[in-house]
C-alpha cells in the first residue's frame, strides 16, 4: 500500500503511458519498488535545475531501460529537457547534449543547399540507431520534388538516406500484421497510420483508430515487436 501514493502521482504525470498497454507492468514495477519515486526524483532535479516542471514522460531508451523525460522551464526562461534513470534516479546526459555536433546547423544546411538547391521543409538534429548524431533534412527541390537528406553532424558528410536505416527497416513487422493483431480494446476503424522514429532510433507506427462507441485513440506501436507502447484517447 505504501507504493500507491507514488502510483497515483505517476498516472497523473504520465497519462498516455498509463492508459496504454504498459499500465499493468508499470503498476507492478511501482508496487515492487523497482522504480524510483517520482516526487523524490523531481525534488533532486529541481535542486540542481531550478525552475517549473512542465512535463514528465516515462519512456524506454534504445536498450529498453526505463527513463523519465522531464521538461523544465528554467528561471531564466529557457526550457531544458532532462533524462533520468527511473530505477537509480541518476540524471543521464541527453542525446542532443551528450555529443555536441561539430558542424553547426547553418553550415550543414548551406553546404547541402549548394548541392541540392531548394527550400527546407523540416530539419531536426537526431541520434541515429548507430549512435551517430545526424541532421535529418526534408527539402522541396526547385523542380518540386520532396527529398530527405541525412547529414553526419560531426563530419558534415551526406549519408545515404536509406542506408543508415536499412538494417532496422528490414526487421520491421509488416503493417497489415500489426493492424490485424491490435488488442481487442482498440478494434475499430483505422483513420491514419504514420511510420515514425524517435531520438533513440526506435521505429514505431502512429495509428489513429475510432472505436465503435465513437471514442478516438492515438496509438504508438513498436514497428518491430508490434507491441502497443502508448494508447491515448483524444477528443474529436
Amino acid at each position: 500500500m505504501k507504493a500507491l501514493p507514488f502510483l497515483f502521482i505517476l498516472l497523473l504525470a504520465l497519462p498516455p503511458l498509463a492508459r496504454g498497454e504498459e499500465q499493468y507492468a508499470i503498476r507492478r514495477a511501482v508496487e515492487a519498488g523497482q522504480l524510483k519515486p517520482l516526487n523524490e526524483i523531481l525534488t533532486r532535479i529541481q535542486s540542481s535545475h531550478p525552475g517549473k516542471v512542465l512535463d514528465v514522460d516515462l519512456e524506454r531508451d534504445i536498450n529498453g531501460n526505463r527513463i523519465y523525460e522531464i521538461t523544465i522551464l528554467k528561471n531564466d526562461g529557457q526550457r531544458a529537457k532532462l533524462l533520468v534513470d527511473a530505477v537509480s534516479g541518476s540524471e543521464l546526459r541527453h542525446a542532443s547534449t551528450a555529443a555536441n555536433p561539430r558542424i553547426n546547423m547553418a553550415k550543414a544546411l548551406r553546404n547541402l543547399l549548394a548541392r541540392h538547391p531548394g527550400n527546407v521543409l523540416e530539419l531536426e538534429l537526431k541520434q541515429a540507431a548507430d549512435q551517430r548524431m545526424i541532421y535529418e533534412v526534408q527539402v522541396i527541390l526547385l523542380d518540386g520534388r520532396l527529398r530527405e537528406f541525412v547529414i553526419d553532424a560531426n563530419s558534415g558528410e551526406l549519408i545515404d538516406g536509406n542506408g543508415h536505416r536499412q538494417e532496422v527497416l528490414k526487421n520491421l513487422k509488416p503493417l497489415p500484421d500489426i493492424l490485424e493483431r491490435l488488442p481487442a480494446r482498440y478494434r475499430g476503424v483505422i483513420h491514419e497510420v504514420e511510420l515514425e522514429y524517435d531520438q533513440y532510433g526506435r521505429y514505431f507506427y502512429e495509428v489513429e483508430v475510432r472505436l465503435a462507441d465513437g471514442r478516438v485513440f492515438e496509438l504508438d506501436i513498436d514497428a518491430i515487436s508490434g507491441k502497443v507502447l502508448n494508447g491515448e484517447e483524444v477528443e474529436r
